[in-house]
């Protein structure tokens, strides 16, 4: 055996070798057939067709909805327009009935007036008209009107005497008729200046004016400062701040206002995220005088100086911080980590459930296009999946809902040292009949002025 397998391996055999006659050559391709062609057309056809019926539906139910509004806007601006004008109507009355009471106390200053003036000039013709001295027995006779006094005097014997006598009863009349007319005058004088004093009092006066591009160092932030980032370039409902001013302030030319501290400023905030800061518009601002008189300047009514400059709605100024950095640094404070990891895990989530269950599925398309879609797998399997990709769906829903209220922002803690640009000039004018905090200390000094 061992010499069989030795000479057997040791020949060698002829192998036999193929040689190609031609290059081979692929089959021919399956191609649809006329028939294949036709069903796919037709369903196409169909296809289109129904997506053309419900573009013609969407079309009739938006012009029902533009009549609709179209109709209904005539209705809304009539609404508007009674509004208005009841609205005008409203402050027409207050502002007649303003000017009778005006009018009414105008009107009792002149008849006031009228009176002293009348009874002065009744103290004059009387005076004027009378130079008969009393005590001759003369005195209950009356020159004419249209004649002036013709007295003719008669010396008797003793002339010296008599004269002396006439004489001396003369000066006392006359003295006694001026006396008389100056205390009239001096009393009517004395009413017009108190009447005029009156109503000086009553009017606004000046007490300090803050000029435009004042600067006010050293003021504090009574809140803390949120800014809200804007979306799509606006901020809803930005949040508002207090500002209290501080002693320190700069009016021009190395001078300052005295007296002015303690004013308190309201405004808004918005931030910035790319930043990490904060920006602030000062829209109102108060000031307390000793007495208790309050004065509030805003940046949507015509009490501050200036207010043409810019509009109605021109802020008052804006804040910066102690180095003067018009937008302050804060910290940024967002859950938008939390929510996209959330938002990812229920997308994973629903879009393994939904690949779960269309495993069991198969989907059968019909000669008119018609897809339908039958369980063939495992049942339980599709259900499960199904669920959970509904569960999926509305943890989705919800997380989005959540989002929209939420808002990124940018937070300043309060007490933070800010700088009080001014933009327009603020006109503190003291106002006597203005609100005060506290009217009952007014009301005794102020019963002694009025009239009666």
């Amino acid at each position: 055996m061992l010499a069989f397998v030795t000479l057997k391996s040791c020949t060698r055999e002829d192998e036999d070798l193929v040689v190609l006659d031609s290059v081979p050559v692929s089959p021919t391709p399956d191609a649809d057939t006329p028939a294949d062609t036709i069903k796919t057309l037709t369903a196409n056809v169909a296809a289109m067709t129904s997506e053309v019926q419900a573009l013609r539906r969407d079309n009739a139910t938006l012009r029902k909805d533009n009549q609709a509004l179209a109709a209904s806007r005539t209705q809304i601006e009539e609404n508007v327009a009674t509004r208005l004008r009841r609205e005008l109507q409203a402050r027409q009355h207050d502002d007649e009935n303003q000017a009778r009471i005006d009018s009414g106390v105008l009107a009792s200053l002149t008849k006031r007036v009228d009176s002293l003036a009348e009874s002065m000039q009744r103290t004059q013709s009387g005076s004027n008209g009378i130079d008969i001295p009393v005590g001759l027995g003369l005195d209950g006779l009356e020159n004419p009107p249209d004649t002036a006094p013709n007295l003719m005097w008669v010396e008797s014997l003793d002339a010296s005497d008599s004269a002396k006598t006439a004489t001396g009863l003369l000066d006392r009349a006359g003295q006694t008729a001026g006396g008389y007319l100056e205390d009239a005058r001096s009393k009517t004088g004395q009413a017009v200046t108190s009447a005029q004093e009156r109503v000086e009092a009553m009017q606004d006066r000046p007490a300090y004016t803050v000029p435009r591009n004042a600067t006010l160092i050293g003021s504090t932030s009574m809140t803390a400062l949120v800014g809200r980032i804007p979306i799509q370039g606006q901020v809803r409902d930005p949040m508002p701040f207090k500002v209290i001013t501080g002693a320190d302030n700069l009016a021009a030319n190395g001078l300052t206002v005295p007296g002015v501290q303690g004013m308190v400023w309201s405004g808004t905030a918005v931030g910035d995220w790319t930043l990490s800061c904060v920006t602030g518009r000062l829209e109102s601002v108060t000031f307390v005088f000793d007495d208790g008189t309050i004065r509030t300047i805003s940046s949507d009514d015509r009490n501050a100086q200036g207010g043409n400059q810019g509009g109605r709605d021109q802020a008052l100024g804006w804040i910066s911080d102690a180095q003067g950095i018009p937008c302050i640094s804060g910290d940024r404070k967002s859950n938008a980590v939390s929510f996209l990891s959330q938002r990812i895990g229920v997308q994973a989530i629903q879009a393994a459930a939904d690949a779960a269950a269309a495993a069991e599925t198969t989907s059968v398309v019909s000669n008119l296009g018609s897809v339908t879609d039958s369980v063939t797998g495992d049942v339980g399997a599709y259900v499960l999946g199904k669920t959970v990709s509904g569960g999926s769906d509305e943890v989705a829903k919800w997380l989005l809902e959540r989002q929209s209220q939420s808002f990124d922002a940018v937070f300043v803690p309060a007490g933070t040292a800010v700088a009080i640009h001014v933009d327009r000039e603020l006109a503190i004018d003291l106002e006597p009949q203005g609100r005060k905090l506290n009217h009952a200390l007014s009301s005794t000094t102020d019963r002694h002025h009025r009239l009666d």
